[in-house]
C-alpha cells in the first residue's frame, strides 16, 4: 500500500465521496453487485448514513484515502440485529476505485476491518460474497483468511449474462 493512504472510519462528511466511488463501481463492475448503477446512482448521499458507525456500533464504514483527501476504496460491516444471528457479520460493498487497484489497498482495507469486527462483542464470523469469476477478488478474501463455503448460482444479472456468487466466511 502507498505510505501516503489512510485508512479510517467514514463520517458524515465522506457520504458525497462514499456514493461517487460507489457509483463509479457499479458503473465499472456492474457484476459485482446485486445493486444496479441507474437506481442506486439516483439516491442521495444521505441515503447510505444508517451504514456509518463506529464499533461497538453493529456497522461502519471504512475507507481509503490519498494525501489529497480523495477516496481510494471502501468496505462496509453490517452485523445482524437478530438475537440469534447477533454472531455473525457480513462484509459488504468493498470497492477500489479501478486506478489504485492491485495497490495493497484492499488488503490494507482488509486488515483495519478485522481489527475492527474483532472489537464486536460475542461476534465469531463474518460471511460475504463475491462474484465467483472475479480472481482476483478471491484471491484477496482467501488471503485474508476468508474461505468459500458454497456457490449461489446465478446470483446476479447483467444485460442478460448470470453471475454466480461465491460464499466466504471467516470464523474470528
Amino acid at each position: 500500500m502507498p505510505a501516503d493512504v489512510t485508512i479510517r472510519l467514514l463520517t458524515d462528511t465522506d457520504l458525497p465521496a462514499y456514493k461517487a466511488l460507489r457509483d463509479i463501481g457499479l458503473q465499472h463492475d456492474p457484476e459485482a453487485f446485486t445493486s444496479d448503477f441507474d437506481t442506486a446512482s439516483a439516491l442521495p448521499p444521505a441515503t447510505y448514513a444508517t451504514r456509518l458507525g463506529q464499533p461497538p456500533d453493529d456497522h461502519f464504514i471504512l475507507g481509503a484515502f490519498d494525501s489529497s483527501g480523495a477516496m481510494l476504496g471502501a468496505v462496509v460491516c453490517q452485523r445482524q440485529a437478530r438475537l440469534k444471528q447477533r454472531h455473525e457479520a457480513e462484509l459488504v460493498g468493498m470497492i477500489i476505485a479501478p486506478a489504485a487497484r492491485s495497490k495493497g489497498i484492499g488488503k490494507a482495507l482488509l486488515r483495519e476491518f478485522d481489527t475492527l469486527v474483532r472489537k464486536l462483542p460475542g461476534l465469531q464470523q463474518v460471511v460475504l460474497s463475491v462474484t465467483a469469476s472475479n480472481a482476483a477478488a478471491v484471491r484477496l478474501y482467501e488471503g485474508a483468511g476468508f474461505v468459500r463455503y458454497g456457490l449461489q448460482p446465478r446470483a446476479v444479472q447483467v444485460d442478460g449474462v448470470y453471475h454466480d456468487k461465491a460464499l466466504m466466511l471467516k470464523q474470528l
